[in-house]
């Protein structure tokens, strides 16, 4: 029996294909606060401030964007505009990174941040949840996702 030695691929895969992909990633954020009050306030636009001066200070990335939502509450996907907005342009392959802070901010319902994060892959659209460091494009586990968004509720 004969081994065959596969050589490592310098950049990006693209899951469905499996070609390399030569083009910059093109990221954006999704921010969200619940509240309006002047604490919270204070968060979304320091929330918008260092998505927009993180995502533009890497070479490899290309600016997508950010989505935010103020004074909305989690738990209901469609009433956060921006957030149905960034879903389906990342649908739509203008999206192939997502950075938000955590996995609270993106969703506060397990069956919504699993459904998004399925659909996201499917279209190989990565997710980064910074405060929990769980990048769904690295093949971490689905489980480690489950049970940190379950806490979030």
């Amino acid at each position: 029996m004969e081994i065959q030695v596969i050589e490592k691929t310098n950049g990006r895969i693209n899951r469905v294909t499996g070609t390399t992909i030569k083009e910059r990633l093109r990221v954006c954020a999704y921010c969200r606060v619940s509240t309006d009050n002047e604490e919270q306030l204070n968060s979304y636009q320091s929330q918008l401030k260092y998505y927009d001066e993180k995502i533009n200070s890497k070479s490899e990335w290309q600016f997508a964007g950010i989505y935010a939502d103020e004074a909305i509450s989690g738990t209901l996907d469609f009433k956060r505009t921006n957030f149905m907005n960034m879903i389906q342009d990342a649908m739509q392959g203008k999206i192939d990174m997502i950075l938000t802070k955590s996995i609270s901010r993106f969703a506060r319902n397990t069956l919504d941040t699993l459904k998004y994060v399925r659909m996201l892959k499917e279209k190989n659209v990565a997710i980064l949840f910074e405060e929990e460091n769980i990048n769904t494009g690295s093949g971490q586990g689905e489980l480690v996702l489950t049970l940190l968004s379950a806490m979030a509720q």
